[in-house]
């Protein structure tokens, strides 16, 4: 670990500007300054949130209609869009702005109370403290971490590369198609193009920068949501927050698992239904905010697949709590409807060609052997729910949750639909306890550690009414509530701050710089057997330690390609087939065999990698690759053993020395160096 560097200060006060200024841009565009009779209006807080969610969600449209229309993205393009933004903001909210602050220093007197805003200034108070955490987790971290990170990585890389979407993965991957969700990495790449003039961070680092700043995003979208379930109490937002993003170990936890793209799909969900809730409510049809609606919606269903299914499972509680209430009134009700319509429409009109897309590749049929084979899927974590609940929310705030949904059950409460939606959100992924068919196609893992979202909005309602009671109670009260949230949320730091754990990192100090030697010694027809193992009911490979980054960081092969290698097209029909093949006869081989050894050469295997991690990420039974059997055996060469990382050369001659050839190293640099092809690449 290392120190907080220029490049990531630099990235971080870049990021409101980039996450803000799109999003911001299309809100005053399709808002009026004004609100109409009878509406709802959200506040200043809620509205910034809102637009960042919103260009999170809009990011992705930006680029497959770009890939459609078959134009490149640059950095150009990206400081462009921000400038026309900026300008559009300017003009639309600048005068509301400007106004709003001379009322509030037109009148001296008492002038402290009028800019006394103490949910407001709570909520930046939160915000700094989340954002610290989440920065300081992973300061000199510039790998993410487990395996999902590396092919999220290699797919911003060759994002920037291609200028835009792609369907050819090399020169990583033999991979010929690209059908996965690319919210996430269409971010990071906007994201790189708009910072990396200025911050000189490499891709990997902004993946897991990015990564960070959308797991603040996650739990300020709450704040909006609410808000506007609670009547337009701002401490409820203030309070749900707090718990989401200092008080529970999701989303924070999401780190470890590089668990990016789920995320960022939770930064636009709590605002896709912000925006359909406000559709439904307003007092008459309005094409403008059911749009607004279906475009967020399109957004999330090119983000992330199984989380947006996360959406019927809030719309059904609500539509017929709405819908009961609209009981006598048909003309709302038919309003509410074709309002619905509206939404579908835009948000299928946006995912239509990428679902098309999607029989280019394997996805759909693993998406079928999924639904169809009961024994498919990763059965552990189909039992998660049923061994310990408190790994995903700790006790005290299961209780909270359960007194806020008494109360809100007592005071007839629109709340009360959080704890609905909870209810739907489990059955979601266990459809088995209604008799229905579909289980595993949104599995209990990807719910439970999406429970901080309404177990957050039900706690934050419990705690934001009694302060808002106080609040409301004695005006100064507002200075006492201030210490009491940041005390609160003082108790949740250290915990988030250190969230990142170092077993999860596949690339170490000592890795990145065997990575750096490969680079420079090795040839580019090199191919190196690295640390795997079977996941997923045995059926795909994946590594187990910095091995697996070969490809991507040095621009030589290995013999394990990214995870998406089970649900995209290969030129070779056989490619999963021989991968896998190679890799069972690995694990049942005698590696100091001769006979095995020109064995792996023929396969064009010319190199051993065994990474600091020794092949025990993801704690794997037994690793591949022994470093002993390696040195005892006269087939393999030495050549590089330094901090812990070994790299082993296939020698066919037994009579030559398994000798280090003595190099010297310099001293180890910041976690995880950059490497200059790669930073060359990205910038």
């Amino acid at each position: 670990m290392g120190e907080i560097t220029l490049g990531t200060a630099s990235a971080i006060l870049l990021a409101p500007l980039v996450f803000l200024l799109p999003g911001g841009a299309l809100l005053a565009l399709l808002f009026p300054a004004e609100s109409s009779p009878g509406s709802y209006r959200a506040d200043t807080a809620s509205w910034l949130i809102l637009a960042a969610s919103l260009t999170v969600a809009l990011t992705p449209v930006a680029f497959l209609a770009l890939h459609l229309c078959r134009l490149p993205v640059g950095l150009a393009a990206v400081l462009g869009v921000l400038a026309v933004s900026l300008g559009l903001i300017g003009w639309r909210r600048g005068p509301l702005w400007w106004a709003w602050l001379r009322e509030r220093l037109a009148a001296p007197r008492h002038l402290w109370l009028k800019l006394l805003d103490a949910p407001l200034a709570a909520l930046i108070l939160v915000t700094v403290l989340v954002t610290g955490t989440r920065v300081w987790a992973v300061r000199g971290v510039n790998y993410g971490a487990w395996g999902d990170s590396y092919h999220h990585t290699m797919i911003v890389q060759l994002i920037l590369d291609r200028a835009g979407l792609f369907t050819s993965w090399a020169p990583y991957a033999p991979l010929e198609t690209f059908t996965y969700h690319f919210g996430f990495h269409t971010n990071v790449a906007y994201f790189q193009w708009a910072t990396a003039w200025l911050s000189g961070n490499a891709t990997p680092r902004t993946v897991v920068l990015v990564g960070q700043l959308l797991n603040v995003l996650a739990v300020l979208s709450l704040y909006p949501l609410a808000v506007r379930l609670s009547g337009g109490r701002r401490w409820v937002g203030v309070s749900a927050v707090l718990v989401g993003g200092l008080l529970m170990s999701m989303p924070a936890f999401y780190v470890n698992w590089g668990r990016y793209t789920q995320l960022t799909a939770q930064v636009i969900l709590p605002a896709v239904l912000w925006f359909l809730v406000e559709a439904a409510e307003h007092p008459r049809l309005s094409i403008r905010h059911w749009a607004l609606a279906g475009l967020a919606l399109g957004g999330l269903g090119l983000t992330h697949y199984r989380v947006t299914f996360f959406v019927p499972c809030f719309l059904l509680p609500y539509l017929a709590w709405r819908f009961w209430l609209l009981r006598g009134d048909r003309r709302r009700a038919a309003s509410l409807l074709a309002g619905l319509s509206i939404a579908a429409v835009v948000s299928l009109a946006i995912v239509t060609p990428w679902l098309m897309n999607l029989f280019n590749g394997r996805l759909p049929d693993v998406a079928a052997d999924v639904v169809t084979d009961p024994n498919a899927g990763d059965n552990l974590r189909q039992v998660f729910l049923y061994k310990d609940p408190s790994q995903w929310v700790a006790w005290p705030l299961m209780v909270t949750a359960g007194l806020a949904t008494v109360l809100a059950l007592v005071r007839r409460s629109p709340v009360l639909l959080v704890t609905g939606w909870l209810v739907m959100l489990l059955l979601l992924a266990n459809p088995h306890w209604l008799g229905l068919p579909g289980t595993g196609l949104v599995d209990n893992f990807t719910v439970l550690i999406a429970l901080y979202m309404p177990v957050s909005l039900l706690t934050g309602h419990l705690l934001g009414q009694g302060l808002d009671f106080a609040q409301h109670r004695w005006r100064p009260t507002g200075l006492i509530t201030i210490p009491l949230v940041i005390g609160l949320g003082a108790l949740g730091v250290r915990a988030r701050a250190s969230a990142l754990q170092p077993q999860f990192q596949m690339v170490t100090i000592a890795d990145a710089e065997a990575l750096r030697w490969i680079q420079a010694n090795t040839g580019v027809d090199a191919r190196f057997l690295v640390n795997s193992f079977f996941a997923y009911s045995d059926a795909y490979l994946v590594g187990s330690d910095a091995g697996w980054w070969i490809p991507l960081l040095t621009g030589r092969r290995n013999t394990v390609p990214p995870l998406l290698y089970a649900s995209e097209m290969a030129a070779d029909p056989d490619y999963i087939e021989r991968v896998n093949s190679l890799a069972r006869y690995v694990e049942d081989a005698d590696l100091a065999d001769q006979a095995m050894v020109k064995w792996l050469s023929e396969q064009g295997i010319s190199h051993v990698y065994v990474g600091a991690q020794r092949g025990r990420v993801n704690e794997p039974d037994s690793p591949l690759l022994d470093t002993e059997v390696l040195q005892s055996s006269p087939y393999y060469r030495m050549v590089y053993s330094q901090n812990g990382v070994w790299i082993f050369e296939l020698s066919l001659t037994p009579d030559e020395p398994n000798l280090s050839p003595g190099f010297i190293l310099p001293d180890s640099t910041e976690a995880g160096a950059d490497l200059p092809a790669l930073a060359a690449r990205s910038a």
